[in-house]
């Protein structure tokens, strides 16, 4: 299995919880399984096999370890949680299982090495507490473009990863529908979070593209290539209806923790204040009820004075020499246009292209067009740096709520067309210092 590609949109600092890792491992290793039951996914036992490992590239320079060599460096390293017992257990587990050998084959060989398939395992364990094996499915779908980018692509290995990429998005497409369908609240904001991922249908109609290029005249591998788009754009349905469900869910049972402090900050930005109060209709509040007794009652009315009022004609109001129509218009555009550019360095982040395609497809059509013609504006704004690029092909989705619409991209261009005028400089810069 190749590493995770830089590419493919990954929160680092989130991970699946301990249950669902569990899930994923053992789901993984089964089909290795000897009998049932036969895996080992708990936290502990791979604590022991990642010190162990670690223990041996300690000692690699010496060519090998010995059992209390290891032990001596995880406990003076690694601080262990687990008894000297248990890492004996392991130990004796991995020799058994030819993950752990002799360096020399000698007798009495008291030094061993570590097998370099453990450290892939551990690899691999390390993707599996975040991802759910969407990124070994974009690796495949790589390595097959790199097969069609060769000046003599090799058919029948196109056709087998073709093949199975279509094999992987349904049985996807199946497990995504299934938990959309009858899975819970939790499972749905546990699992959707597998499934984050970008560019992945620009991969897909990139390499049928490549297919129908390659290959013109070969109907059958064209036939597996579109059978595979279908796949993927199944996949990609059910999984934007994963994210739906989560997010109505959220909005009706006030489960606010699925939503991101980045979509919390653009809502108290944009949101007016009408919909802002909806997150607290649901909320119930006793007000405490206000204790009279009749002596107080007496003393307030007795204590009462009716107040006349007195009616004064309103001062005529006079006119201000500081305010200015024009500059509240051209004030107002100013801060429009800074809206916008912060809009599209929150889709960029740190990078110089972003595509907003898979975006526009999850958008309901009122955010889609908003954000379409920000895009829009932007790429007109001869003072902005940036530049959107909008495809030729049409996508067609009867089951979305965007049906109908063409890939964007928006770049980050550095240097805009035009510089922009030093009073236009001064008032977005003020703007922002607001």
């Amino acid at each position: 299995m190749s590493p995770v590609h830089d590419n493919t949109h990954v929160d680092a600092n989130r991970r699946l919880s301990d249950a669902q890792q569990s899930d994923n491992l053992r789901t993984f290793v089964g089909a290795a399984a000897r009998h049932s039951g036969g895996t080992v996914t708990d936290r502990t036992h791979r604590q022991i096999t990642r010190d162990i490992a670690e223990g041996f590239a300690a000692h690699s320079a010496q060519g090998g370890a010995t059992k209390t060599e290891v032990w001596e460096w995880i406990r003076q390293h690694a601080s262990p949680a687990y008894s000297v017992e248990a890492f004996e257990s392991r130990w004796e587990v991995f020799e058994n299982e030819r993950l752990i050998r002799p360096h020399r084959s000698k007798k009495h060989q008291l030094r061993h090495s570590f097998h370099p398939l453990g450290a892939v395992f551990l690899m691999i364990c390390d993707r599996l507490e975040s991802r759910g094996g969407i990124d070994e499915l974009i690796a495949l779908l790589d390595r097959t473009q790199e097969l069609l980018d060769r000046d003599h692509p090799d058919r029948e290995a196109v056709a087998h990863n073709i093949v199975f990429c279509q094999w992987v998005f349904q049985t996807f497409a199946v497990q995504l529908e299934a938990l959309v369908l009858d899975g819970t609240l939790k499972e749905l904001m546990e699992d959707q979070w597998q499934y984050h991922h970008q560019d992945l249908d620009h991969r897909v109609l990139r390499l049928n593209h490549d297919v129908n290029r390659h290959f013109p005249k070969d109907v059958d591998l064209a036939h597996q290539a579109v059978v595979m788009v279908e796949a993927e754009q199944r996949y990609a349905h059910w999984a934007a209806q994963a994210l739906l469900r989560v997010l109505d869910r959220a909005g009706t049972t006030l489960a606010f923790d699925v939503l991101s402090a980045e979509e919390y900050l653009e809502a108290a930005r944009n949101a007016p204040p009408e919909q802002l109060a909806e997150a607290g209709l649901a909320l119930v509040a006793d007000a405490p009820q206000v204790w009279l007794d009749p002596g107080a009652v007496v003393d307030a009315l007795e204590a009462f004075v009716p107040r006349h009022r007195v009616r004064y004609r309103p001062p005529v109001p006079e006119g201000s020499a500081d305010r200015d129509p024009f500059g509240a218009v051209a004030e107002r555009a100013v801060q429009e246009r800074a809206r916008r550019e912060r809009a599209a360095d929150r889709m960029l982040l740190e990078q110089d292209r972003a595509e907003m395609t898979e975006e526009l497809r999850r958008s309901r059509w009122p955010r889609a067009v908003r954000l379409l013609t920000d895009l829009i504006m932007l790429d007109a704004d001869r003072h902005a740096p940036y530049r959107l690029e909008m495809g030729t092909e049409l996508i067609i989705d009867r089951e979305a709520w965007v049906t109908h619409l063409h890939p964007v991209t928006v770049h980050r261009t550095h240097i805009p067309a035009v510089l922009p005028p030093p009073d236009l400089v001064a008032s977005g810069q003020g703007d922002e210092e607001s």
